[in-house]
């Protein structure tokens, strides 16, 4: 049914609105806008309100708005008549947002055909209640915590037979979990046992055995301890299986994103704001079915970006809070400090040689200490809530499971060792022997490219911070991070920060959204996940080294002229 819609916009109603708008009625604008309503209306009615479609429609149709943000780019840099005025490129923005946020949200039926799920169960069952617990589970006991109260609340009769031991990352049969479930119970409180199982309960009757059983294969709760502590404050006021208090908590993220673009609109104006929202729709591997509807998802997203906004509008003390609250959440944030911390380090070199006195702008002294506060309040959080004897607990916890996580190989990573190692074959055919040797290929790239990409890559951006704008400097991060770390895509909506800095180059902007574009074609191509998101990992590396060549050029074109005059 969606395919046919698009069919017929593209066919039909488009052609029909254009030449509605430019022939028929040329001088008569109330009735050209009374046309092209008409006709929106008649395409909204159409869509499927409450069914939803399936994941590969919705990629297709953010690929497609993709596409037509990125004809809209190339116009307005072709200096395109109509587009020239501000009201009709926010016109144009504006319906591509419209439309960009309704597949966002699988028209109306979110995570359900037919159902209108917005919480996703997945997700929550994870950071809900491992936060809500947080105390008597640790980062390696949820998924024998679940087993054993499964075991208890349904008289043994499990919906799986396989669980991942979160203490190794290893698949193992339950029975080796439920084993050693006794000490895991015993940190339990009678009625703490009891709250937990009735939240367990809660999700295991909502979900199929399919979807319980990927639950136990997934890779447990993984934010860090700051999480933790505001995560859990939130869930300890959720009743034990309370569904509509999941709900509601649940909707602290929509209210997080509003927020993040209220200030993205109030920094850098509504067209900015309606672009970061079409690339935040849009992005590949970052879609409702991944991250909407969790518990907390975006309140890292929101610190970073609000703390960006502070940056650019040179609020240093919101931004020192924003920018550790992000990094406190989930630590690769901290990438973003690395070109401040270097653009401050040149600006004192500069200010030694000119004058022979080190100091520093009172701007920067204010932004780190700004930053250094934050983090030591955010820390000290964790230690004060610690139930332990060691205080320091949760944090050598967090420590060992990320040492684990990094050494996990999943499909929807990002980052220059997965479009380095890339796996022809299926993953999930291969023998565990052949998937240990594939994994220690892949760490002995990723420690290799740490010296000869990664720390190349430091001192370049050490040079060029020198006469970039703050949140230019930021936006350095965004190659630092994807030479040093693999992320997974569904944290890549930071790439609006490049929508930000090259927000007055019409052309630019149709690089990123190119991006996106281009990943449509790849995605229409190659049906294996793993080479997709590798592909899009090569992408993205062309449309870094594109951006900065472009500014170079112009640079060098400034350049010629103030010689040549």
């Amino acid at each position: 049914m969606l395919l046919n819609l698009v069919w017929v916009l593209l066919v039909v109603l488009l052609p029909a609105g254009l030449v509605a708008h430019w022939v028929v009625w040329p001088e008569q604008r109330r009735a050209r806008w009374m046309g092209l309503g008409v006709l929106a209306i008649a395409a909204l009615l159409r869509l499927p309100w409450g069914q939803g479609v399936g994941l590969e429609t919705g990629k297709l149709v953010a690929g497609l708005l993709a596409v037509a943000t990125l004809v809209f780019c190339v116009l307005w840099a072709s200096k395109v008549r109509w587009l020239l005025e501000r009201r009709s490129r926010l016109g144009v923005l504006l319906a591509l947002a419209l439309m960009a946020t309704i597949n966002y949200s699988n028209y109306g039926a979110f995570h359900g055909y037919g159902t209108r799920a917005f919480v996703h169960l997945h997700d929550v069952a994870h950071n809900f209640v491992a936060a809500k617990y947080r105390n008597e589970l640790g980062y390696s006991d949820l998924y024998t915590a679940l087993l054993r109260a499964e075991a208890e609340l349904y008289e043994n009769r499990f919906r799986a037979i396989e669980a991942r031991d979160l203490a190794t990352y290893e698949m193992v049969h339950i029975r080796q979990l439920l084993q050693k479930s006794d000490p895991v119970k015993a940190r339990f409180s009678e009625q703490r046992w009891s709250d937990f199982k009735e939240d367990v309960r809660y999700f295991r009757d909502r979900l199929t055995q399919d979807h319980w059983a990927r639950i136990l294969r997934d890779h447990g709760f993984n934010p860090t301890p700051v999480w933790a502590v505001i995560g859990g404050a939130i869930a300890n006021r959720v009743p034990a299986g309370s569904g509509a208090g999941i709900l509601l908590f649940a909707l602290l993220d929509p209210l997080l994103l509003l927020i993040a673009f209220g200030v993205i609109a109030r920094t850098f104006g509504l067209e900015v704001m309606l672009l970061s929202a079409i690339q935040f729709c849009v992005m590949f591997g970052a879609g409702f079915s991944w991250t909407g509807g969790s518990f907390l998802r975006f309140l890292w997203f929101a610190a970073l970006m609000v703390g960006l906004c502070a940056l650019h509008r040179r609020r240093p003390l919101a931004a020192g809070v924003g920018l550790a609250l992000a990094t406190a959440l989930r630590a690769f944030p901290v990438f973003f400090l690395v070109p401040l911390g270097l653009k401050a380090v040149a600006l004192v070199w500069i200010r030694y040689r000119r004058s022979g006195r080190i100091g520093l702008p009172r701007f920067y002294w204010h932004l780190f200490a700004s930053l250094a506060v934050s983090g030591l309040l955010l820390g000290a959080a964790t230690v004060v809530t610690e139930t332990g004897a060691d205080r320091l607990s949760s944090w050598k916890d967090f420590s060992a499971n990320m040492a684990r996580h990094v050494e996990n190989v999943a499909p929807n990573v990002v980052g220059l060792t997965d479009a380095l190692v890339i796996n022809r074959g299926d993953q999930a055919k291969l023998t565990q022997t052949e998937l240990n040797e594939w994994k220690e290929r892949r760490f002995r790239i990723y420690r290799a490219q740490r010296w000869l990409v990664l720390l190349p890559l430091v001192v370049l951006v050490a040079w060029l911070v020198r006469r970039r704008t703050d949140l230019a400097a930021a936006a350095l991060a965004l190659p630092l991070l994807y030479a040093g770390l693999n992320l997974a895509a569904y944290y890549y909506p930071i790439l609006m920060v490049l929508v930000w800095v090259h927000r007055r180059w019409p052309h630019r902007l149709a690089m990123i959204f190119a991006l996106e574009a281009a990943t449509l074609v790849v995605v229409a191509f190659e049906q294996r996940d793993a080479l997709q998101y590798a592909d899009r990992g090569l992408l993205l590396a062309l449309l870094l080294i594109a951006l900065e060549l472009d500014r170079w050029r112009l640079v060098r074109r400034q350049r010629a002229m103030e010689v040549a005059t």
